[in-house]
């Protein structure tokens, strides 16, 4: 009986050699990886769906404008309630806003980069429909220096585009420099604001401290790429910022007070004053 149990044990020895000790690895290697990339395949697939669903932007809905946003989102800030700093200098030199008052309730959920929108709170169609209007609205008071289209940024939804200062614009303050826009935006259109007709939240660009005091009273937060540069190219101005939609009619002139200051930033314009 010994010498078999030794017998027995030299073939075991002598089957596993140890050629055959990697044929069996061989064998273990594909469920290995398996089981290692399917988690990340199960991450990729969700977070793609949950990138779809934010709906059209500036990004084509298509996975190589995923790969694009998953690679941007290396640049993107810490944190989106933190204002954008003042400039040694800057025109004008002064913010817009003076008396803003604070947004009732918690801040939605938001969610992307590009697109960037809001997951709840979302308003109804008639108080959208009505948000459009005064953006019309808006622009008929000022034929001559507002006009509407789609967005620069976006590549969808109507937006508000500020002409060019070939003239002087006179305010309270005397004529304001003559040439291009004193804050550019999107390629130097003149775009103060958009509407994103998913969400009804909007983005403008604002002085430093109109966008200060929209984030502190609970209207809106950066862009996550607001002022971000990548390979010494600026993406954004640094206060882009998202405001949120409304819940009520009665907060749409809040929303048009918004409007008003990223006209200011972007053109000097006080747009409370109906120009001749």
């Amino acid at each position: 009986m010994a010498a078999y149990h030794v017998h027995d044990a030299d073939t075991i020895l002598h089957t596993l050699t140890v050629p055959t000790i990697f044929k069996l690895s061989y064998l273990l290697y594909p469920g290995l990886l398996i089981t290692m990339l399917l988690p990340a395949y199960r991450f990729i697939l969700n977070d793609y769906h949950a990138f779809l669903a934010l709906g059209p932007g500036g990004t084509p809905s298509t996975f190589a404008g995923y790969l694009r946003v998953s690679y941007l989102r290396l640049f993107a800030l810490r944190d989106p309630f933190q204002p954008p700093s003042l400039a040694q200098a800057m025109y004008p030199d002064c913010g817009y806003l003076r008396n803003l008052p604070k947004r009732a309730g918690p801040r939605p959920e938001v969610a992307g980069i590009a697109p960037q929108r809001q997951l709840n709170q979302k308003c109804s169609p008639s108080l959208h429909r009505a948000i459009r209007q005064a953006y019309h609205t808006l622009a008929a008071s000022f034929p001559s220096l507002i006009q509407t289209g789609n967005s620069c940024f976006e590549k969808h939804g109507i937006a508000l585009f500020l002409s060019t200062c070939l003239k002087s614009v006179i305010d309270e303050t005397g004529p304001l420099p003559v040439g291009s826009h004193l804050n550019p935006t999107c390629k130097d259109t003149g775009e103060i604001c958009h509407l994103h007709a998913s969400d009804s939240s909007m983005h403008v660009t604002l002085h430093p401290l109109d966008a200060a005091l929209v984030i502190a009273r609970g209207w809106g937060e950066r862009h996550p790429l607001a002022g971000c540069s990548i390979h010494g190219r600026r993406l954004l101005p640094s206060g882009f910022i998202m405001v949120y939609t409304p819940r009520l009619e009665s907060e749409i002139p809040t929303l048009m007070d918004i409007v008003k200051a990223a006209g200011w930033w972007v053109g000097g314009v006080d747009l409370e004053q109906k120009i001749a």
